[in-house]
């Protein structure tokens, strides 16, 4: 099968045909049409779970823990949730030195029982329309067992010294996966005492086909 191409920039009108453009090694030419994420935004296909403020409880994993953002994926739903970006950051410092680390965490689990919380559509800023039953700084009460899959950072404070937090923002760009039947939560692994944090999780869903 033979695939002909445009060496060079030609000036093409609405609605107008062309070619592939090639540069001169024969390499595909592509750009950017939009920002990375805007065409799965603005199809509505994108949503956020979020808490501002939070007290962290220490979260290594374990069954019925309790971490700071959980996100499940029914069995049935028809949807693959695919994770593009994380944030946590720190909102009030800690009264102690101490050092936590966060972290994403997920494995195959039963629905939690805990009181669930919709997820956000990051287009119509609505808490409708996820696939996905969200948790939010919740017990995954009769939840399974989750294992390590992505540490993101780390908050350090020593009251001498002052404190320093490593980046905020992940983009996770889609390589972690939660299929229906898989609980991914995002964890703090120490509580320390007095600090509070912000957190979200931001996913994309796409049919399974």
């Amino acid at each position: 099968m033979t695939a002909e191409g445009q060496v060079g920039i030609r000036y093409i009108g609405d609605g107008g045909e062309t070619e592939l453009r090639l540069d001169k090694t024969s390499a595909l030419v592509v750009t950017d049409g939009h920002a990375k994420y805007t065409e799965a935004v603005l199809r509505g296909n994108v949503y956020v779970q979020r808490v501002g403020g939070a007290t962290a409880t220490a979260f290594t994993g374990g069954a019925a823990g309790t971490p700071l953002l959980s996100v499940y994926n029914p069995v049935g739903s028809g949807r693959n949730l695919v994770v593009l970006g994380v944030g946590v950051a720190s909102r009030a410092a800690a009264s102690a030195a101490g050092v936590v680390g966060f972290n994403l965490w997920a494995g195959v689990s039963v629905l939690p029982t805990g009181t669930a919380t919709p997820a956000v559509n990051l287009y119509s800023q609505q808490a409708a329309g996820s696939s996905a039953v969200t948790f939010v700084n919740t017990a995954n009460t009769s939840g399974s067992a989750t294992t390590l899959v992505l540490p993101l950072g780390s908050y350090y404070w020593a009251t001498a010294a002052g404190a320093i937090f490593t980046p905020s923002f992940f983009d996770v760009a889609g390589m972690i996966v939660v299929a229906p039947g898989v609980l991914l939560c995002l964890g703090a692994t120490a509580a320390l005492t007095s600090a509070t944090y912000d957190a979200s999780l931001i996913w994309e869903e796409i049919p399974i086909i």
